[in-house]
C-alpha cells in the first residue's frame, strides 16, 4: 500500500465511524457511463447530465462497513477509462 493510500485510509477512519453511509462523487464520460453502470450493478446512483453532454456526473450513496471496503470502491471504479473521482 503506497503512502498516499494509508494516509487516505487514516483519515477515514479518523472522520467515520464503521459502518456508516459514505458517499461517491465521480465525472465520468457519458461515454464510458456504461461500465461503471456494470461495475456497480446493485447501487442506485444519481446521475446529472453536463451541458455539453461530453460528462456525466455520478452520485452513489453506500453503507461501508471500513476504510478498506471504501478504498476498493474507489479502486473498482478506476477501471472506468478517463473518470475523475471528487
Amino acid at each position: 500500500m503506497s503512502d498516499k493510500s494509508k494516509q487516505f485510509k487514516q483519515v477515514l477512519d479518523e472522520h467515520h465511524q464503521w459502518p456508516c453511509p459514505y458517499v461517491y462523487k465521480f465525472i465520468v464520460p457519458t461515454d464510458n457511463l456504461g461500465k461503471f453502470n456494470e461495475l456497480f450493478p446493485e447501487e442506485a446512483l444519481e446521475t446529472r447530465l453536463s451541458r455539453t453532454g461530453k460528462y456525466t456526473s455520478v452520485t452513489m450513496t453506500s453503507t461501508m462497513c471500513s476504510a478498506d471496503e471504501v478504498m476498493a470502491i474507489y479502486e473498482r471504479a478506476a477501471r472506468v477509462p478517463g473518470i475523475m473521482s471528487l
